[in-house]
């Protein structure tokens, strides 16, 4: 957990510089504001002071940090992405109203919802849920938040993605959507357990003392550097697919496939209930797209289907939904959204059909798993590195082990783990030095560093203003410098880092 001052500097690392300092109305200081360009524009974010209150729109908008600090640990929910502008409606109900995707005025942070089956699964899984939230071996979350049953993780960027239109299209939006998507799906191949329907840039968990199990403020990354990410992400994990030919109907076209059909006769898809509407209209629409329908005939087609629902979706959604699928930015439905939508709509019959259709009527088959491969990709193995250094490492961040004993533990071959052993290390990913123990060697990773370094600050904390302190301040400064080699931050960004440990 952490402390109030904590909590007020993650807070605005969070939102950067989107809100007014002070209150504009009712306020000991009165600001006054006049943007001259994006960067200084201010925004407001939803709040909430309970789940239920957050399900009936009952929030609302903050724009100031003074009235933020006001309300901090009484509040369960938020938006953590700025909007434009937050009011409340017309009709007497005093509900919350504005934050929707196209009114975003700026992008803070991606936020991942894991969610486990009750408390007890949810703290049993804690140091496994730390250990899975390394992408591309550089970048860890600033946040982790501990939620009823499970946990929220925020990966904040050094500095906010505003929101523009260009034509029809948002393409902040998009992309971030898109590197959201991934993230989620990299954290789901590990864990099982991440919510993909969740709105990437919807209402979250809001930071309180009580919920904080992990604050990292040095772990913030350019947008760049998450986009780039995502682009290796996806060149490495994108399904390869292939026709089988066979005697029995081949299903080519995404709206030949049995989902298709069964989905586009499901009228009991409702809102509030994992992939709800929006998502199997786009998912529909896209099925589409790849199909080489024309956009007006995908219209009229899921126009109808959207009647036909008992709770239809909103006439300009259902448009926005087929205008993003004829974009050009996306190649068709994802399987993943697929496999959520039958998980969540399907009756157990309709599942069996459907998995019968799949196995016997010719579907698309992809590229066998690594179970069924004799030999692992070098990606797979970098992985692997990484996730067993992570689970032996030490008190003071770093696991000695022989090359030996790396190769019995993973079943790897000598070539292959030197292979492997020397891009980690060339690459910056891997900090390896050693020991004088025999053969075995002294292996450091980013998490490891992570760990290393918050055990010291609560050390450094305890400590009176005294020599053995300045001792390990100095060692604070050196996890910094190796931090900084792993995540190639500049040395300005590690000095200031490091500035907020004064030796007195």
């Amino acid at each position: 957990m952490i402390s109030k001052k904590q909590l007020h500097q993650a807070l605005k690392l969070i939102l950067h510089n989107g809100l007014t300092e002070t209150k504009v109305r009712n306020s000991k200081k009165v600001v006054s504001f006049l943007p001259s360009d994006k960067s200084e524009k201010k925004g407001s974010v939803a709040a909430f002071r309970s789940k239920e209150m957050m399900i009936n729109a009952k929030g609302f908008p903050i724009s100031s940090y003074e009235a933020l600090f006001e309300n901090d640990n009484k509040l369960t929910h938020w938006t953590p992405n700025e909007f434009s502008w937050l009011g409340y409606t017309n009709d007497g109900s005093h509900h919350l109203k504005g934050h929707f995707e196209r009114n975003l005025m700026q992008i803070n942070t991606f936020v991942i919802d894991i969610d486990f089956k009750d408390v007890r699964e949810r703290d049993l899984n804690q140091e496994k849920v730390m250990q899975s939230l390394l992408l591309g071996y550089v970048i860890m979350p600033t946040l982790v938040l501990k939620t009823d049953k499970g946990y929220q993780v925020y990966y904040v960027l050094d500095d906010p993605a505003f929101v523009s239109k260009k034509g029809n299209r948002y393409p902040v939006i998009e992309t971030g959507k898109m590197i959201s998507t991934n993230i989620k799906n990299e954290i789901k191949s590990q864990l099982g357990q991440v919510d993909v329907g969740c709105n990437n840039f919807g209402i979250f968990r809001i930071p309180r003392e009580d919920n904080v199990v992990y604050f990292e403020p040095t772990m913030i990354f350019s947008f760049a550097t998450f986009l780039n990410w995502s682009k290796n992400y996806y060149e490495n994990n994108k399904p390869k697919l292939q026709v089988i030919d066979n005697k029995s109907k081949s299903f080519g076209r995404q709206i030949d496939q049995p989902w298709f059909d069964w989905l586009l006769h499901k009228t009991t898809i409702k809102p509030g209930v994992g992939l709800g509407r929006h998502n199997t209209i786009l998912t529909l629409a896209l099925a589409c797209y790849s199909s080489s329908m024309n956009q007006s005939r995908c219209y009229n087609l899921l126009d109808q289907f959207n009647s036909n629902l008992k709770a239809s979706l909103a006439q300009a959604d259902l448009d926005r939904c087929v205008n993003d699928a004829y974009s050009g930015n996306y190649q068709g439905a994802s399987s993943l959204y697929i496999s959520e939508l039958i998980s969540t709509w399907a009756t157990e019959a309709e599942k069996k059909n459907l998995n019968k259709a799949k196995s016997n009527r010719s579907w698309y088959k992809f590229a066998k798993s690594r179970a069924e491969r004799k030999y692992s990709h070098k990606s797979e193995w970098k992985k692997d590195i990484v996730k067993l250094f992570n689970l032996k490492t030490n008190d003071k961040g770093s696991v000695i082990i022989s090359t030996r004993t790396i190769q019995k533990e993973l079943g790897i071959s000598s070539s292959s783990l030197n292979r492997v052993l020397k891009e980690l290390k060339n690459s910056n990913q891997l900090i390896a030095k050693d020991n004088g123990l025999n053969k075995k060697k002294e292996y450091m990773t980013l998490y490891g560093l992570l760990r290393q370094l918050k055990r010291k600050k609560e050390q450094y904390r305890l400590m009176l203003f005294n020599e053995p302190k300045k001792l390990l301040y100095d060692e604070i400064k050196t996890i910094y410098k190796r931090i900084q080699l792993v995540t190639q931050k500049n040395k300005t960004t590690v000095d200031a880092d490091i500035s907020t440990f004064n030796t007195g």
